[in-house]
């Protein structure tokens, strides 16, 4: 079977594995509002019921490129962050793409505040991935002939892929790769050997990346790269299979255990002191260990020996160590 295009599940998994990231990225007037410690309350199910509220079955079912989260803030109210990616451009019954926007935005409201009797926010923000104007909507705008104000008007904030400036980006933050990764496909021709050169050229900054903070992102990053620079020649796929197999670490991993493993996981990180050195440390310790159980039965000293490092920078080090170390023996060589 031929492979296909999946840009939502490319999307899908950079949007869990980067929830804070995204946020920081998207809302950054709101990030250092939210009260991290208390994680945040996924309200995918919700979202999932909208979606079949407004489009037919097949529809939705295709539409996963989305995510809704509730944060708390730190003054204990609270806010509802609802976060579209638009994958190509829109086209459907609809003159503009900000009315799509605007009825999730009504949606959610009525479902909350009317069903479910919560008075939280709610802000949206939609990621434009595909080249050109159309469809690049900020705001919609209700009007009628007959009177000269705007009778409605409703805005949400963007990102476009095509036009953000990387340097804008904090360095720390995983993303920057992301969008780097995903304007390199809007810039690149459309034959297997440009995506096989481009693909190969991000695999080999994605092997020496180190801003990850833990296994899901890795992988989530991996995911998406395999996803965005589909090959079809089967030649050259064969060519970066190769490659793969030659670097080890994560590139040995098919797509499909890389998204196997990464949704098993992806609610492991909600919860977490974010942000916090302690909730940093026992994070890396449990990656190293989860990455070490795969190479090898990890016997009692190996266990005490990392649950006794504290120093995070040592640990950051052995988790890089355990991504590609091909067993247990190999992985005490290289941490001595």
């Amino acid at each position: 079977m031929a492979k296909k295009h999946d840009f939502d599940a490319a999307w899908k998994t950079i949007l869990e594995a980067f929830e804070v990231e995204i946020v920081e990225l998207l809302f950054p007037e709101l990030f250092d509002e939210i009260n991290w410690e208390l994680g945040t309350e996924s309200l995918d199910k919700e979202l999932q019921e909208i979606q079949k509220e407004i489009f037919d079955k097949d529809s939705s079912e295709r539409i996963i490129s989305d995510k809704i989260i509730k944060v708390r803030l730190k003054d204990k109210g609270s806010k509802i962050l609802f976060i579209h990616v638009e994958v190509q451009s829109y086209s459907s019954g609809y003159k503009i793409f900000g009315e799509r926007m605007f009825r999730y935005f009504y949606r959610i409201w009525d479902k909350f505040r009317y069903k479910y009797e919560d008075t939280s926010e709610i802000v949206a923000a939609a990621i434009y991935t595909y080249k050109g104007e159309r469809g690049k909507d900020k705001r919609y705008i209700y009007r009628l002939p007959e009177i000269e104000r705007d009778i409605l008007v409703y805005n949400f904030k963007t990102i476009d892929v095509e036009k953000i400036k990387l340097e804008n980006i904090n360095d720390d933050n995983p993303l920057k790769l992301v969008f780097k990764m995903a304007q390199r496909l809007l810039e690149i021709g459309v034959t297997d050997e440009e995506k096989y050169k481009t693909k190969i050229e991000l695999a080999e900054e994605l092997k020496n990346y180190h801003k990850v903070k833990n296994n899901e992102q890795i992988r989530a990053l991996v995911d998406f790269l395999e996803y965005l620079f589909l090959i079809e020649d089967p030649d050259l796929e064969s060519k970066y299979e190769e490659y793969k197999k030659l670097n080890g670490g994560v590139f040995k991993l098919t797509i499909d255990d890389i998204r196997k493993i990464h949704y098993e996981q992806k609610g492991r990180e909600e919860g977490r002191e974010e942000g916090r050195e302690e909730g940093a440390i026992l994070a890396r310790r449990e990656d190293i260990l989860e990455n070490l159980n795969e190479i090898g039965r990890v016997n009692d000293d190996i266990i005490k020996m990392v649950n006794e490092e504290s120093d995070i920078e040592t640990l950051r080090k052995w988790l890089k160590v355990s991504i590609v170390a091909e067993n247990l023996q190999d992985f005490i060589d290289k941490i001595k």
